[in-house]
């Protein structure tokens, strides 16, 4: 931005990368029914799902560090308010210095497909059938959200 005057230019610095990570293997993931006793963003990771979060760190590193080689890096960080994304973001963090790290931001419209509330299988079933034919991408879950409902609120 150039300023009249007493000229003065000034550089936005932007990321040489975006680096987007889901988290690691939840509960949910594991299976279907925590859904229906637990809020979708108190699901927790799994073991497996804390040592994947832990290798995507150590893997992130790497290639930010170019295999070490570069000293001139720093890291920041948005992370889903979901305990899982939380928790991911927590073992990724383990694998850099805190001198590397500009900081961290929660940010809700980076979270989860909201698919309505303590989802009953049987109901979340016939609800899945219903939306492939109505169509993925626009079929709004009853008390919760639509693909397209997502993609309006990451692009915001």
């Amino acid at each position: 931005m150039k300023q009249e005057g007493n000229q003065r230019q000034h550089q936005k610095a932007l990321p040489k990368r975006i680096i987007l990570v889901r988290h690691g293997e939840s509960q949910g993931n594991q299976d279907g029914s925590a859904y229906t006793t637990t809020p979708d963003h108190k699901i927790p990771l799994t073991q497996e799902g804390v040592a994947q979060a832990a290798r995507a760190g150590a893997e992130i590193r790497r290639v930010i560090s170019e295999d070490g080689r570069s000293h001139n890096w720093k890291v920041y960080f948005y992370v889903s308010p979901y305990d899982r994304a939380r928790s991911t973001l927590r073992e990724i963090g383990r694998s850099f210095p805190r001198n590397r790290i500009i900081g961290v931001r929660e940010e809700c419209r980076v979270r989860e497909q909201d698919f309505g509330n303590f989802q009953e299988e049987q109901r979340m079933k016939v609800i899945k059938e219903t939306r492939e034919k109505f169509g993925r991408f626009f079929y709004r879950f009853p008390e919760g959200e639509s693909a397209s409902d997502v993609y309006d609120r990451v692009s915001s």
